[in-house]
């Protein structure tokens, strides 16, 4: 391969993975890239002096190891290599640290937590494990499932369930202590998260964390389908069967999810003969060609919220003027939704400035969050669920965090080219799932 300094296109890869030394990475570098636009991959480009020729037409993994050879160099020839302990962990942070990549970064995180609980309940199942919901009962606290499998005698789980969005120091300490409660009344702990969670926390804390919790580690990767077990806690030391039994009788009398006898629930990938070894494990992984292309194809799966969406407003709050409209192919009703936004400026003032968040209007149910900066209006045809309430949460969030500066400038000018509208309504429809 040569020195170091000879890297090339042909060679970066391999030489990344070779040096990285661990089989398996929660963060694939190439799926952050291939969902921005090529107007991105050189703005990025340019920010690190990557030259491109004018007559050079290149397919987006060329870019991507272009961008690969020249970072690789950089950690190479600097102190980089005593913050990072290979090339590869350097590669990534500086990728998903950019703020050209970083709004992408939702595509590795479940957006509502209710779906990564439906996502990992479906997996428990297809392992004949039945699986209850723990958000009715007070001595839970933060637990979001219990699970039970029966053999010989009875095994329990006490699972904790942390999506990146809801991550940060507050609600992971107490979720910490919530686990070291759940003891007493389960055989195992377990903390399930996403990549996003397992960087927000920090990949080597999270492992160091959860083996002194003796906490079994699941993360789930949206992007590609995976389950990836990271750590086995053994049985708790804290047990206790008394309280178990009680904790059990207080349990809804119909399981969230029961082993089917006919169909796999899950359509996660999970190789249990690889998992469970912690150091087999680092926070990012880089595909070559045949694996890349692969990342490539579209997923024919029918939009979860397609159906009930019709129409959704973004508009900025202090003023309520539109900044953006995005309605369904067969809804026509722009009169309604007129109206309706008429009938709750005057409603509001009318009440002292109150939010509303949930109605019905002529048959329409009406979502509406509130910002700081922008207020969101969803007209649906039937109520949202949980994990539609949270991604209309997110959107609202990503949105003020994403396009601030133009926000500032809408409310002086009012000019609603400020903004991508091409981007915003590809980023609508994906944290929708619309």
């Amino acid at each position: 391969m040569g020195t170091e300094t000879e890297l090339t296109v042909d060679t970066i890869i391999p030489y990344l993975i070779n040096k990285s030394e661990k089989k398996f990475g929660l963060f694939s570098i190439n799926y952050i890239l291939i969902n921005c636009t090529i107007k991105e991959l050189l703005a990025f480009m340019r920010e690190y002096g990557i030259f491109i020729g004018d007559n050079e037409s290149l397919t987006r993994l060329e870019y991507i190891k272009r961008i690969l050879v020249h970072l690789t160099n950089i950690y190479n020839t600097t102190d980089w290599q005593k913050k990072y302990d290979d090339p590869l962990e350097y590669c990534g942070n500086a990728i998903i640290s950019s703020k050209t990549f970083k709004k992408y970064l939702y595509h590795l995180d479940f957006i509502a937590k209710q779906d990564l609980i439906d996502t990992f309940a479906d997996h428990c199942a297809d392992l004949e494990i039945v699986v209850y919901n723990t958000s009715f009962n007070s001595i839970s606290t933060k637990m979001d499932m219990y699970l039970t499998i029966k053999k010989s005698k009875v095994k329990t789980g006490a699972v904790f369930v942390m999506n990146g969005v809801n991550i940060n120091a507050e609600t992971y300490l107490e979720t910490k202590k919530s686990i070291g409660k759940a003891s007493k009344v389960a055989s195992w702990n377990i903390f399930v998260t996403t990549p996003m969670g397992a960087l927000k926390i920090g990949f080597k804390k999270l492992i160091s964390d959860m083996k002194s919790l003796n906490c079994w580690i699941y993360v789930v990767d949206p992007s590609r389908k995976i389950v990836y077990g990271l750590t086995k806690g053994k049985k708790n030391d804290k047990y206790d069967f008394e309280a178990r039994n009680n904790f059990i009788r207080a349990l809804p009398r119909e399981p969230m999810r029961a082993p089917s006898q006919v169909i796999k629930l899950s359509d996660y990938y999970f190789d249990e003969s690889s998992s469970f070894e912690s150091f087999d494990y680092r926070l990012f992984d880089i595909y070559n060609n045949l694996e890349h292309n692969k990342l490539l194809l579209k997923d024919d799966r029918k939009p979860e919220y397609s159906e009930i969406f019709r129409d959704l407003i973004i508009m900025e709050r202090t003023s309520g003027t539109p900044i953006i409209n995005y309605a369904s192919e067969n809804f026509n009703e722009q009169a309604l939704v007129s109206g309706f936004l008429t009938a709750m400026d005057s409603f509001v003032s009318q009440i002292g400035g109150s939010i509303m968040e949930e109605i019905n209007y002529k048959g329409f149910y009406v979502q509406a969050t509130y910002g700081k900066y922008i207020h969101l209006v969803c007209f649906l045809f039937k109520p949202a669920d949980a994990s539609f309430k949270e991604r209309l949460n997110y959107l609202t969030n990503l949105f003020e965090s994403n396009y601030i500066e133009q926000i500032e400038m809408f409310k002086k000018t009012g000019d609603t080219n400020l903004f991508n509208q091409e981007e915003i309504l590809t980023i609508i429809k994906e944290v929708l799932d619309i």
